[in-house]
């Protein structure tokens, strides 16, 4: 990967991490935000900006090359 698309790459998984904290931001504002299954979805959309986030700012490029 050329480092333009390693850019690219990165810029797309951090704004699916920015829109997965939006999501938990909206579903925080609902009116039934305290119930367990939306609290669950709360902490899951957190936990995947989170990782993705990590997966962004890694500093290993990702290869096409599959492990064998």
């Amino acid at each position: 990967m050329n480092p333009h698309e390693l850019a690219a790459f990165r810029a797309g998984i951090l704004h699916a991490s920015h829109m997965a904290l939006i999501a938990a931001t909206e579903i925080e504002l609902r009116g039934d935000a305290g119930k367990l299954r939306q609290r669950a979805a709360i902490e899951a959309l957190r936990g995947l900006a989170e990782g993705l986030k990590a997966d962004a700012t890694a500093t290993t490029t990702p290869t096409s090359e599959t492990a064998e």
